[in-house]
């Protein structure tokens, strides 16, 4: 039996506290405080377990869906579904062998221009110019080294006004050279 008084052990026939002389309640044997009847000795209930592992399995399957590496979701101008705006609209494909110039028309505020091209002489180049009302916007090239007859792309994105404008392809006549080649064009409006 334990003394209330100094927490002195005592033998459970004890009368009096046999360290300070306190004498001991022998009537009735203490209650087991309500706390200790609930599970809840001052360590963890089996409710306040269940909730802590719950917290830390959404802990982990935050963490896990934030630092899991994946493929970033953009919206491209051409998903226009969403906004119920302008979309890209192809506006004229010229295809040809060597040097070209095409004139076309923009209503929106951009233009695309793919190239496809496949020499059919071994070192070559192709070259391709966007011209407007303002001179050359835009210009790119492809360039064949050696016996490399690969097919080639480009593409050439534009912010533009309204108005027309021309693609000009450009082969090297020296030494004869072609290639075959696709130009689309592409209006956002």
């Amino acid at each position: 039996m334990i003394c209330p008084k100094c927490r002195h052990e005592n033998p459970d026939d004890a009368v009096i506290c046999e360290f300070c002389g306190e004498p001991l309640n022998l009537e009735k044997p203490p209650k087991p405080s309500k706390d200790k009847e609930k599970g809840r000795d001052g360590g963890f209930s089996t409710a306040n377990l269940k909730i802590l592992g719950m917290g830390i399995l959404i802990l982990f399957i935050l963490t896990v869906a934030i630092l899991w590496p994946h493929t970033p979701i953009t919206v491209n101008d051409n998903d226009s579904y969403i906004s119920g705006q302008a979309t890209w609209n192809q506006i004229a494909i010229y295809n040809g062998t060597s040097d070209d110039l095409r004139p076309f028309h923009i209503q929106g505020n951009k233009m695309r221009v793919y190239i496809t091209a496949q020499p059919l002489t071994a070192d070559t180049e192709l070259k391709c110019q966007i011209y407007g009302s303002d001179g050359a916007t835009s210009s790119d090239d492809l360039t064949w080294n050696g016996d490399d007859m690969s097919v080639k792309t480009m593409s050439l994105q534009i912010k533009t006004q309204p108005g027309t404008y021309s693609v000009n392809i450009d082969v090297p006549d020296t030494p004869v050279n072609q290639v075959q080649w696709t130009v689309q064009v592409f209006d956002y409006y």
